[in-house]
């Protein structure tokens, strides 16, 4: 049976359900208001699961051609793309430049820094609707740490690491993850998707409690336009230095330039979180 008849079929038994929902509710004690609030929570979660059945488009790199391609029917990009942080930045410390050598490899993500902090517990919030392509769990200084990427239908994809700990439904979602030993970052493809809403907690606590005897509190992100390549110009020398570079490096973005004003400006004026300071290939 093809998505499109299915979505159709859906499309076609929400009303009935509904009917049906509302003489049920007729013949129970349930207020008005309940009643209400029950039939609309049953909608809406109809028509969610419409869209995702509708949403037939996934995202996969190629390691011969080392492209991105789409399967199924992109949507054009929101443009202007503009999202809100992820993170609360006027708790903020500093921030971690995308496209920069750090700990002695290239990083096309960045990152935000929480050094004034005592615990752990910065909120990580979806800026896009989406799926998650892929995830790891590993350890690092003998403390799991969890990444994963986040894809739109359009094909902007959002980079996490060092998240602590997971929101409950996240959690569940990946709760099969295998846990890799001390560095292994080695990423699994998640199947079947897990969607994420714009908005949705992601992660409730990030980075270390105790890295190597001392406080560690920051959250990697990454933005990745998988569309096209920025431009950017890697030579030979780079490129067998770092062979994921096509994969993320050729399609890493300024996420500065896409928060809002008032956002960018507070980021730019933040400290530099990182021994690299400011200088980045990719925000100028």
């Amino acid at each position: 049976m093809s998505k499109g008849f299915t979505s159709l079929l859906l499309l076609l038994f929400v009303p009935l359900i509904l009917v049906l929902l509302f003489f049920i509710s007729t013949k129970t004690s349930l207020s008005p208001l309940s009643k209400q609030s029950g039939l609309l929570k049953t909608y809406e979660k109809a028509k969610d699961d419409v869209a995702k059945l509708n949403s037939s488009v996934s995202w996969e790199f190629n390691n011969d051609t080392k492209t991105w391609s789409a399967m199924g029917n992109p949507p054009a990009c929101p443009d202007p793309f503009v999202f809100p942080s992820p993170v609360d930045l006027s708790l903020a410390s500093g921030i971690l430049y995308p496209g920069q050598v750090r700990g002695g490899d290239y990083k096309p993500h960045g990152g935000v820094r929480f050094d004034n902090r005592d615990t752990n517990d910065i909120k990580v919030q979806a800026i896009m609707d989406g799926y998650i392509l892929k995830a790891s769990k590993y350890l690092e200084a003998g403390e799991e740490q969890i990444s994963f990427f986040y894809i739109n239908d359009c094909g902007l994809m959002v980079m996490h690491d060092h998240f602590l700990t997971l929101s409950p439904r996240i959690a569940e979602a990946l709760s099969k993850l295998p846990l890799g030993d001390e560095g292994d970052s080695r990423t699994t493809t998640i199947e079947p998707k897990v969607y994420v809403k714009k908005g949705e907690v992601l992660a409730t606590e990030i980075g270390h409690k105790d890295f190597n005897g001392k406080k560690n509190i920051f959250v990697d992100f990454g933005l990745y336009d998988l569309t096209k390549t920025n431009g950017i110009e890697y030579d030979s020398d780079f490129r067998t230095k770092n062979p994921n570079v096509d994969e993320y490096g050729t399609h890493a973005l300024c996420w500065f330039d896409y928060l809002s004003s008032e956002e960018e400006s507070l980021v730019r004026s933040l400290p530099a979180g990182g021994h690299e300071g400011k200088q980045s290939d990719y925000c100028k």
